[in-house]
């Protein structure tokens, strides 16, 4: 999809008035531009600055245009203007609204017989005037076939950016022979939904590849010449074409028609706005189409773990999909929503990444940190799930259905409704995992723990062993972006990757402006829709009933969308904020809590309470004495029963600037009327942050960089009134350049639950609403203090680079502890 441009982002290129970004790979960047105002739109890719500093490279890529202007065909997207030797390499090309096969197939499943001889006919042409020109393509795969409104278009042909080309077959020649093969397993992939590209560098040729199951009869012919071990037994790209014409249709079947109206719609958007798309506003469609997996009998998901001996990091670039191969000339987006890669477990033995000294994060950057996840649905008791007493005290059983994050459940609390006797699925013993770098935002279910990683991809463990499941890499940033804040303030996520919401056997996050629903145990798409990107560390979807709730960032600004939980489709959205918002007045424009019943967003007035069926607006949290549309200073909400909270700062006269005390206001679940304020304590309400609440208590964490007068501790005060019951010192600096983070602090079983880098802490919260002993438990095999490097924070503050707190997920009896390093560890909870 068309996605706004960074604050790095270049305003021209060349002659090319930049208008919005297509995507990344480990060789640049590609944009979408025009020329002196034209509505004509090109695809403009530059080449990263250290790869132009290669004479070498700079020799091929001259070459690489050379041949691509040589080359024409109604089939190929034409290299317009290029500039080999500009400080910054790029190259232009004539942009095709319309998806790639991958997306197609994706989202409407297999093709008819007819549209597949449409699609391999016109593609053939495009290799037969590549060929004729003396080059080969070397790349042919669903990625570099895009369907146009009159037809395919082959992409990524002639400028080599990086090292030869590592897709293609016959010994690794890129050579025409080459090129007919993999179109064989393109066809074979729109004929019947199977990937051959999805697990590997290349196309299978072995059993696997040639297999032509599914395949129309009138086809298989065709195909197995085509596949042919013997290069010289294929048949050329000229006479593929002559074979596949006869019986050809002349259009695409409705649902990619509809995708390729998609695209076209987002085009006009971007072109009528008349100047660039600016971060926060990535146009969209009113609805798109919901990806349904191809209904084909036999059919193995395209994204599933290859299953084959050897090992692949976790985090290898995605080879088919989601990314643009390096030695491509793009020409559209490669996916409108691309795929994530999945990768293997890592083998046995494999040591861990080594820990990167990392500073440790101020107060302000750990206050949004500490807020962590809503993760969405509501927490449900079922018959099904493992042993263990009734709530209630009745027999039947209970199982975890709605996922754990740093907010606790659903209804952001920070409460944790699970008594001691409900543990994840197999959980036997302490474990200790690993994921392979430092996690940004977790949410645990029965089945596994899933952290979304500081490069936007995602990684999953086992909640009974730590064993990796599965991991995701987005594809869409590489090059060694990682997550940070400008110097301007503003987030960078690698992208647009949001905290994944764990929903009984699902997780749910947005990425590369796709909501997505995976299975938690294989990694395998369920369906995607579009929305938009995350506004904020702790922006995530979240799931009411039979929806799923997410922001969708469009021209006219930050929309509410609900689509359907088992298959995507969208049923209503509205307007959360103006699209002229000043950047100082942008926010996690996302939805934030629900208690099953009534679903809670920001919006730029504040909170607001929807009715999720339709949509409704139920209620707005306006401050006391204010009117009920007017903004609370709210920019969370945290459900207990029949009352929301909301901490919102306010000043306190210090004379440094920097003092503001935080009091927390409180509404009407439902509609959000004002209901007063906890008046708290004068000497805790500076440097303060609500972490959780249940019906006796708060916990609030505490710490401010600026002033030395607020100590870092953790706090409980009675939420009737305020008064404080308990106050616990951090050690965050426990010698000269080091640091100790600490979690947020979460309720579970009664007890008030957090951890430093080390060590387990834990209080209980009496029926009175008094406190028990702090219980210090060592964590084995926990990472301990790091060390506080120094770096120019000035230019922004790199996640990659800080000490990050640890996350706490209790599962009922059950904690996981997820440390900066990667490290997990899953212990009983104790006490």
């Amino acid at each position: 999809m068309l996605g706004p441009l960074r604050d790095d982002s270049p305003g021209a290129i060349g002659p090319y008035r930049i208008l919005a970004r297509l995507g990344a790979d480990a060789a640049g960047e590609v944009f979408l531009g025009d020329r002196g105002g034209s509505a004509t739109p090109v695809a403009v890719r530059t080449v990263r600055r250290d790869v132009a500093r290669d004479p070498a490279l700079r020799d091929r890529l001259r070459q690489g245009i050379t041949v691509a202007r040589s080359v024409t065909g109604p089939h190929l997207a034409p290299l317009l203007d290029a500039d080999a030797d500009a400080e910054l390499p790029w190259l232009a090309t004539a942009y095709v609204a319309g998806p790639a096969l991958s997306a197609a197939v994706r989202w409407a499943g297999a093709m008819g017989e007819a549209e597949v001889r449409m699609l391999g006919a016109g593609t053939a042409r495009a290799l037969a005037a590549l060929h004729a020109a003396g080059t080969a393509h070397g790349d042919v795969g669903p990625d570099s076939v895009v369907l146009a409104a009159d037809g395919p278009r082959l992409i990524g042909f002639g400028p080599g950016l990086l090292p030869p080309p590592e897709r293609v077959a016959d010994g690794g020649q890129a050579v025409p022979a080459a090129d007919v093969l993999r179109l064989a397993s393109v066809l074979r992939l729109a004929a019947t939904g199977r990937d051959a590209f999805a697990d590997g560098p290349g196309p299978a040729v072995g059993p696997a590849g040639t297999d032509l199951t599914g395949v129309p009869e009138a086809l298989r012919a065709v195909l197995a010449d085509c596949l042919a071990a013997d290069p010289a037994a294929r048949p050329t790209a000229a006479e593929l074409a002559e074979r596949l014409t006869p019986g050809a249709a002349d259009r695409w079947p409705g649902a990619v028609r509809g995708q390729i109206t998609e695209y076209e719609r987002e085009l006009d958007q971007v072109i009528a706005l008349d100047g660039p798309l600016l971060p926060g506003h990535p146009p969209t469609g009113d609805r798109a189409a919901p990806h349904r997996p191809p209904a084909t009998a036999g059919v193995v998901a395209p994204h599933r773990p290859p299953t084959a001996a050897g090992v692949v990091a976790p985090h290898r670039p995605p080879t088919t999909a989601g990314v643009v191969a390096p030695h491509q000339l793009p020409t559209v987006p490669p996916d409108l929503v691309p795929p994530l890669h999945l990768s293997p477990p890592e083998a046995p033995g494999v040591p861990a990444p080594p820990r990167r000294p990392r500073r440790a994060l101020g107060a302000a950057l750990a206050a949004l940190v500490l807020l962590g996840a809503a993760t969405g649905g509501y927490l449900a008791w079922r018959d099904d799930g493992p042993a263990g007493p009734a709530r209630g005290g009745g027999s039947r059983p209970v199982t975890i259905v709605a996922g754990v994050g740093e907010k606790g459940g659903p209804d952001a609390s920070g409460t944790v409704p699970y008594g001691r006797d409900v543990r994840p699925t197999g959980w036997k013993k302490s474990w200790k995992g690993r994921f392979s770098q430092p996690p940004l935002g977790c949410s645990a279910g029965r089945e596994a723990l899933v952290c979304r990683l500081v490069d936007g991809s995602y990684e999953a463990l086992s909640a009974a062993d730590g064993q990796q499941l599965w991991g995701m890499d987005t594809g869409l940033e590489t090059g060694g972006k990682e997550a940070h804040y400008g110097p301007n303030g503003a987030l960078f996520m690698p992208a647009g990757a949001t905290l994944p919401t764990v929903y009984d056997d699902t997780v749910l996050f947005v990425a590369g402006g796709s909501l997505r629903s995976v299975d938690i145990r294989t990694g395998e798409w369920n369906w995607e829709a579009r929305a938009g990107e995350a506004l904020a560390l702790e922006s995530a979807p979240v799931v009411v009933g039979d929806l799923v709730l997410a922001e969708a960032t469009r021209p006219d600004g930050p929309q509410l969308i609900a689509v359907d939980r088992g298959t995507g489709v969208e049923k209503w959205h509205l307007t959360l904020a103006g699209n002229d918002l000043p950047n100082a007045r942008k926010a996690n424009f996302w939805p934030v809590a629900t208690d099953g019943k009534v679903a809670y967003a920001i919006t730029e007035q504040g909170p607001k309470a929807f009715r999720p069926v339709d949509g409704k607006l139920l209620g707005s949290a306006g401050g006391e004495a204010e009117p009920a549309n007017s903004n609370s200073g709210c920019g969370d909400l945290r459900l207990r029963g029949a009352s929301a909270f909301c901490a919102t700062s306010v000043p306190n006269g210090d004379p440094s600037g920097f003092g503001e005390d935080m009091s927390v206001l409180r509404f009407t679940a439902g509609d959000l009327r004002a209901r007063g304020r906890v008046t708290l304590d004068a000497a805790l309400a500076a440097g303060a942050r609500l972490s959780a609440l249940d019906d006796r208590v708060m916990v609030l964490s505490r710490g401010d960089e600026y002033a030395t007068s607020v100590p870092d501790e953790i706090a409980v005060v009675r939420r009737a009134d305020g008064r404080t019951v308990g106050r616990f010192p951090l050690t965050l600096h426990p010698g000269k350049g080091v640091s100790n983070p600490v979690s947020a602090p979460l309720i579970v079983a009664d007890t008030v639950v957090w951890a430093d880098t080390s060590t387990l802490y834990t209080v209980a919260v009496r029926p009175d609403g008094t406190l028990g002993t702090l219980r210090k438990t060592p964590v084995r095999g926990a990472p301990g203090p790091g060390a506080t490097p120094d770096y120019d924070r000035a230019q922004g503050i790199q996640l990659g680079e800080e000490l990050l707190p640890p996350q706490v997920l209790p599962m009922g009896g059950v904690v996981h502890v997820v440390y900066d390093d990667g490290t997990v560890v899953s212990v009983p909870l104790p006490g």
